[in-house]
């Protein structure tokens, strides 16, 4: 396994990224095709709602029949890294059903093991190893987030069974079914340190505060300061303002007035993103943020925003995908984001083929030849 080091962050209290990779191989031996040769019975049950037996969905007898036929496969294996502690997990693999005549899947749960108050984050891709050793049915999963209460997910690799028939010899030979798992990795940067997050068990009496925080903001009642974004405004409070963002604090204190209104006009980010900032501070909660996971990160910069920065940080790495890892990676250079830029450059490592197919991968190679160096280095296993 190796590492992949970058420079301090400015993201979460300048933590150095130290991105682990590994690469591990499960082999099944005797890998019969029987036992993806399972169909539901596709018969209406009426127990609840009701339903129809299908895949998604399995009647009582179904389920029973399908794990009957299964033989599942757990492989384990250590996690290089920095702590005393030492760290697992485990790859439990089994055959499962046929969508149709010619597709169906092998299911792939990924776990962790006694993570305690460590976190993971995780670039993992799954494929199965041919005779020659090449890779075929390849399957990256953008960035996950494990911990203690959350320390598993379940994948599924997708396969032909007509081209697993023709083709035994060069995807199973002598029986034996090949699989490729690689995983860039983090251990312990801790994204719950400046929120709440969905994983985060919230008492009831926290509960109360955070619901009446939100009725404050709603409230027209003692406001002394408006937020003005083009012809909307919004009614809030110095004091949140100021315990929350040092540039808010900066802005009011350099006011001259002490009696009159304060105004403060936000003529940089449309009033979706100023509003979704303001509600997290003061909530320290965020719906999501998908779409705008960038224009949130700049407005967390300039208003030194620390925890909303890693949520849309965290927001970023959850929608890698090939279209926009491009983007991101230049994004990431522009505000200095490590950990975005770390993952993005595993994330291309993972899909070269087809990232180096679109327009946005010409940016790169012509404006960043450093994070090109970086990319290639990695390709060639030099990094």
């Amino acid at each position: 396994m190796e590492s992949m080091n970058s420079a301090d962050s400015d993201v979460g209290s300048n933590t150095k990224i130290d991105l682990k990779r590994g690469r591990f191989i499960c082999a099944i031996e005797n890998f019969s095709i029987d036992h993806v040769d399972f169909k539901p019975c596709g018969q209406f049950v009426s127990y609840g709602e009701g339903y129809f037996c299908d895949v998604n969905k399995l009647c009582k007898e179904c389920d029973e029949r399908k794990h009957s036929m299964q033989s599942v496969q757990t492989f384990n294996f250590k996690l290089e890294t920095d702590f005393e502690e030492n760290h697992y997990f485990s790859l439990h693999i089994e055959p499962a059903c046929c969508y149709d005549e010619s597709e169906g899947c092998i299911s792939v749960k990924l776990k962790f093991h006694e993570l305690g108050d460590f976190e993971v984050m995780a670039l993992c891709k799954f494929s199965i190893l041919n005779a020659e050793g090449k890779e075929e049915y390849k399957s990256v999963i953008c960035v996950k987030r494990f911990d203690e209460n959350n320390d598993s997910y379940c994948h599924h690799v997708n396969i032909n069974i007509i081209d697993l028939l023709d083709r035994k010899s060069m995807l199973l030979p002598n029986g034996r079914l090949t699989l490729c798992f690689e995983m860039f990795y983090l251990i312990n940067f801790d994204l719950n340190s400046f929120y709440v997050s969905k994983w985060t068990h919230i008492d009831k009496q926290l509960n109360m505060f955070l619901n009446d925080m939100t009725r404050m903001l709603d409230s027209s009642k003692f406001y002394d300061c408006k937020i003005k974004v083009g012809n909307h405004e919004m009614k809030v409070h110095k004091c949140i303002l100021t315990a929350r963002s040092e540039v808010f604090r900066s802005t009011l204190e350099n006011k001259d007035t002490e009696h009159e209104l304060d105004i403060i006009e936000i003529n940089d980010f449309n009033w979706v993103v100023v509003k979704k900032m303001v509600d997290y501070l003061y909530t320290g909660e965020i719906p999501t943020i998908k779409y705008i996971a960038f224009e949130m990160f700049e407005i967390a910069e300039k208003y030194k925003v620390e925890g909303l920065k890693l949520i849309a940080t965290g927001s970023l790495l959850g929608s890698l995908d090939v279209s926009n890892v491009c983007k991101y990676l230049e994004k990431s250079e522009i505000h200095s984001i490590e950990i975005l830029k770390e993952f993005c450059i595993a994330y291309i490592y993972f899909n070269v083929k087809e990232v180096v197919k679109s327009k946005e991968w010409r940016k790169i190679v012509n404006f960043y030849p450093s994070l090109l160096e970086r990319i290639f280095n990695l390709t060639a296993d030099l990094d």
